[in-house]
């Protein structure tokens, strides 16, 4: 088992923040794209 200190903790927590936050944006900008074309299509 691997012992972390405080402030390795707070920067893997701030790591993961920072992906999940990209991945967010990025998942909000495929569905702008699919309701766009979802939009030109009627």
């Amino acid at each position: 088992m691997v012992i972390l200190s405080d402030d390795e903790v707070a920067l893997i927590r701030a790591i993961l923040t920072a992906l999940r936050a990209i991945k967010i944006r990025d998942i909000d900008k495929a569905l702008v794209i699919l309701a766009k074309g979802d939009r030109g299509g009627l």
